[in-house]
């Protein structure tokens, strides 16, 4: 019983913790609705195409610190549990089981988010702030070969698909038989495949949109108000 409640205060702060959208307080910030901008996706790909790099950057460092930081207070809450019930009977390794709640609840809460309707991102930066502390040199192989592919094809959804994959089956080889983490790698991966379909159709089409092609949101809405002005500014001496 202990064990469960100390997975359920876990989860529940780890999904409070996720409901926080970088992206959307980011977009309100500047007058706007992420969700209502580009592709709608409440995450960091978006904000880079809406807002630039800098914006992009920024939220995908805080949509990540969601992730680790729900793992690191699974290992808090672990460690409390076990000072403040010496006597109480818990799983073998309640530190990883914890750690690994944790990071599912703010995946969980990226993707539907409380705080904003249950309209969120695709959790891509969470999971990797959370395997991150959870197992950081798989983590950061994955990330190099993540990086690689996205220079190669210009496509951040390939290299957040494949690298998710990698790192959930590189975790999952290294720790065969932890049940915690093996569990957590195989949802968390489902997740963010199911999440990406739109964009795997588009990829198979030809029709995914690359880094190099990116025309910020803002930018084409200036130029299509100056065009509009421009063809009215035309077309009025003609109709005289």
């Amino acid at each position: 019983m202990m064990t469960v409640a100390a997975a359920f205060v876990t989860l529940v702060i780890g999904y409070l913790i996720g409901s926080i959208m970088t992206a959307v307080k980011i977009a309100k910030a500047r007058a706007r609705d992420i969700r209502e901008c580009g592709s709608g996706n409440a995450g960091s790909t978006n904000v880079l195409r809406t807002f630039g790099w800098k914006w992009g950057l920024l939220c995908l460092f805080f949509d990540s610190l969601k992730g680790a930081v729900s793992v690191l207070i699974g290992y808090g809450i672990a460690y409390l549990a076990q000072k403040l019930f010496p006597n109480a009977a818990f799983i073998e390794d309640l530190s990883t089981f914890l750690g690994c709640v944790g990071m599912l609840g703010a995946v969980l809460g990226h993707l539907l988010p409380v705080f904003y309707q249950f309209r969120g991102g695709k959790c891509v930066a969470v999971a990797l702030g959370g395997f991150l502390a959870l197992s950081p040199i798989l983590l950061l192989i994955s990330l190099a070969v993540a990086i690689a592919l996205i220079a190669i094809t210009r496509m951040v959804s390939v290299g957040s698909i494949v690298g998710t994959i990698l790192v959930s089956t590189l975790i999952i080889i290294k720790n065969f038989g932890n049940i915690p983490l093996m569990t957590v790698s195989v949802i968390v991966t489902l997740i963010i495949v199911i999440a990406h379909l739109p964009n795997i159709q588009r990829i198979m089409a030809g029709r995914e949109r690359r880094l190099d092609n990116i025309e910020w949101e803002k930018q084409l809405e200036e130029e299509a108000e100056q065009k509009a002005k421009a063809e009215s500014a035309e077309n009025e001496p003609k109709e005289q």
